[in-house]
């Protein structure tokens, strides 16, 4: 056997003695670390009739939304660094964004770079969908009734970017948050303020959870084989 023939079998014989590297997974609950809950206020969509007409009782806002015991849905949860040295495979299939009762729908969600994003509008009545990056490439256009899908490239989504807010020209209520990322190791927080990133590499990373509204917190965190619990006590605004 040559000698680099001789190399490759005792790697591999180091590697398979060491076993597999197992990844792990990151879950945890984002609450509010203060004593006051803010009260939910409605959305008014009085200026225009049809989306009034799509609600039997007054529409909430989402800017924020926390439960009695102070949980906080629609925090984007994500590695921030650790991951540089690492390339991940981007899905082809698009994510999707609706526009529902004159709502965004999710309000918040996350997209690998180069992604694509099928915009759709289930309200069948005048939407304008107006994305606003500060790194990526912009996209304003409007959306008839008769326009249902409305498919954005992924090259509009090209460098990582948290977050992007979508907006309604028509309707200034209606906003939406995209995360733009490198890697699939995201997530938003659902309505009991959990969440849950699975299959992470082992490694030592900056964790953050984002809010539209709330002021955002960062943690150091090492992830090995197994599960990790990682919790967030967002603070209030910056009065600034």
């Amino acid at each position: 056997m040559g000698v680099g023939k001789l190399s490759i079998a005792i790697a591999a014989a180091i590697a398979l003695a060491a076993g597999p590297v197992v990844s792990g997974t990151i879950s945890g609950v984002v609450k509010i670390d203060f004593k006051k809950i803010p009260p939910a206020k409605p959305v008014k969509m009085q200026t225009d009739p049809d989306c009034v007409a799509k609600h039997t009782e007054p529409h909430m806002s989402e800017k924020y939304v926390v439960d009695a015991d102070k949980n906080v849905k629609f925090a984007f949860v994500y590695l921030k660094t650790g991951l540089e040295e690492q390339t991940f495979e981007t899905p082809t299939r698009p994510g999707k964004l609706d526009q529902v009762g004159c709502a965004y729908a999710p309000r918040v969600m996350g997209l690998m770079v180069g992604q694509p994003l099928m915009i759709l509008n289930s309200d069948r009545i005048m939407h304008n969908v107006n994305m606003t990056p500060k790194v990526n490439e912009g996209f304003n256009k409007a959306m008839p009734a008769k326009i249902r899908k409305l498919p954005v490239r992924g090259t509009h989504f090209s460098q990582p970017e948290v977050m992007i807010r979508f907006k309604c020209d028509v309707h200034p209520w209606m906003s939406a948050y995209v995360g733009v990322l490198p890697h699939p190791f995201f997530a938003v927080s659902a309505a009991d303020g959990s969440f849950t990133i699975e299959d992470v590499p082992p490694g030592k990373y900056t964790i953050e959870a984002w809010h539209e509204f709330f002021a955002g917190q960062v943690q150091e965190i090492e992830v090995a084989d197994g599960a990790l619990t990682v919790n967030f006590g967002l603070k209030p605004p910056s009065r600034k």
